[in-house]
């Protein structure tokens, strides 16, 4: 009979376990892509919704007065940080919210359309009625200088 040494059957697994290993390791790769991925999606959407409490929390307060330069309040331990500025001779006000990204990287700032709430006295200061629709991720300021405090 024929002498068989084994060897093509050694070669088969050893093949196998080469190609089992690669596709393990791409498979590794691309798990850890989508983790920084996930990552980087919930730290935005936390600066999202960070940005938004700041918006509610800054329609919120009673302010003292209006004027053309910014206004600004932060609640540290919140991370609330709201600022508001007129716009024009028509009562609009501008109002900024920010939320922190991390990292390093600039906050996330969202902007609300708000006109005065007039039903307090003066003196107890200013309360804000936001405009409906009027949420925007952008400046909407000429300058992009003027749309940071």
């Amino acid at each position: 009979m024929f002498n068989q040494q084994g060897y093509s059957t050694i070669v088969m697994v050893m093949l196998l376990m080469l190609f089992g290993s690669l596709m393990l390791k791409g498979q590794s790769e691309q798990l850890l892509v989508q983790v920084k991925i996930y990552a980087d999606e919930r730290r935005y959407f936390r600066a999202y919704h960070q940005a938004l409490s700041s918006l509610s929390w800054a329609l919120s307060q009673r302010w003292a007065g209006l004027s053309s330069e910014w206004q600004c309040r932060k609640i540290e331990n919140h991370h609330l940080s709201s600022c508001i500025r007129q716009l024009n001779d028509d009562g609009d006000i501008l109002v900024r919210g920010e939320g922190t990204m991390g990292n390093n990287q600039p906050p996330l700032v969202l902007f609300q359309l708000a006109g005065r709430f007039d039903t307090l006295p003066f003196s107890e200061g200013i309360r804000l009625q936001p405009f409906p629709y009027r949420r925007i991720d952008f400046c909407p300021l000429k300058a992009p200088a003027e749309c940071s405090p």
